[in-house]
């Protein structure tokens, strides 16, 4: 039987938290399509998911929000110089890939190198033909970035961790994260589906965890043992109550991958909570960006120095936090006297890299 979209509610909605998700896609393929397109030959996005395309009021779904990124981007024709650009949308429902494809058709004809692909039917069943065709030694998978965005929360983790095998793939996941955590509450009935999910019996080493943010961070840790990621970076979504509704989780093995999500996250949720709400009014724009608290990564500066400026940058980046954050509390640090740096140079900068250290205090003395 054809397979029928089981929340068509979604599209009579448009809350903050699709805007969020939307803007941090739209955020990250402006800075990621650059990275490759420069040099790559090709580059492929694929939607798993990628429904009607335009939600009532006009605003735009993942699809279409992934197109613009490229189609609206500043360097957009240095990119298609070099490469040629590939984006596959993947649905099953019928009605929903009928409505996307007028929508494309709608844009009119697309620049010469940029390919758009509708393909009806099951992406988990594409994405394993997908990895059994670039499997073999004679073909190799340009750059790609799969967005996953299930219906459920049925994602197979064998295929996220064979994607992951390939060397410049990267996966943007929506974990749907209270109807698993619901799962893993009932160990004896759903077994055998979330051994499916996290691809054997990982998840019993957290499901019992009380506190439902560390279960979150746990599964999220989980996903990243699992496909054997360098870097796990996610945002959980809010819905009624500010509980956990779902989290959006980027896998890379890339340190510029890890560096430009956490961009995204904090350009997208500037009072540093990653995480959004549902609540939030999705129209509303920011005059002035809320301040984060910085206070704890002051506590972490201090906590290992002495060392040199090179040497916290790098340590910063299994952090929330961003090297703009870091260089500006080392400045307020030296300010306040707490404390100070010294190189051959004799100058207080980032790139003269001086060797940061305690002041030393009245009381000390």
């Amino acid at each position: 039987m054809p397979f029928v979209d089981p929340n068509p509610q979604y599209w009579r909605e448009y809350t903050n938290l699709q805007k969020v998700k939307h803007d941090l896609i739209h955020c990250y393929l402006q800075g990621w399509l650059p990275k490759l397109g420069f040099w790559a030959g090709r580059v492929v996005y694929f939607d798993t998911h990628a429904g009607r395309g335009v939600h009532p009021r006009g605003q735009l779904g993942s699809p279409l929000v992934a197109l613009d990124a490229l189609l609206s981007h500043s360097h957009r024709e240095k990119i298609l110089n070099q490469s040629e650009v590939t984006f596959f949308f993947i649905e099953r429902d019928e009605q929903n890939l009928a409505l996307l494809k007028e929508e494309l058709a709608n844009r009119g004809q697309l620049p010469e190198r940029i390919t758009c692909e509708t393909i009806a039917g099951n992406c988990f069943s594409i994405l394993e033909d997908l990895i059994s065709w670039f499997s073999e030694p004679s073909r190799s998978l340009a750059p790609a970035f799969f967005f996953i965005d299930p219906y459920g929360f049925k994602v197979p983790g064998r295929i996220l961790r064979d994607l992951m095998k390939f060397e410049r793939v990267e996966l943007f996941i929506n974990l749907i994260w209270r109807e698993l955590d619901m799962a893993m509450a009932q160990p004896a009935q759903m077994a055998g589906t979330l051994n499916e999910v996290f691809d054997g019996e990982s998840w019993r080493d957290w499901s019992g965890e009380v506190d439902a943010v560390a279960r979150a961070h746990q599964t999220v840790e989980g996903l990243q043992h699992l496909t054997q990621a360098r870097w796990a970076t996610y945002v959980r979504m809010l819905g009624d109550h500010q509980a956990t509704r779902y989290a959006l989780v980027h896998l890379t093995n890339h340190d510029a991958g890890r560096d430009l999500m956490k961009d995204c996250i904090w350009n997208t949720c500037p009072d540093g909570g990653y995480y959004a709400r549902k609540s939030d009014d999705p129209q509303q724009e920011y005059l002035i960006k809320p301040a984060p608290d910085l206070s704890p990564l002051c506590a972490w500066i201090l906590d290992r120095l002495p060392c040199r400026w090179s040497s916290l940058r790098t340590a910063l980046r299994s952090t929330l936090w961003r090297e703009p954050h870091l260089n500006q509390m080392i400045r307020e640090m030296r300010k306040r006297s707490l404390i100070d740096g010294r190189n051959y140079e004799g100058r207080f900068s980032s790139k003269a890299d001086p060797e940061l250290f305690l002041c030393e205090t009245d009381d000390a003395a």
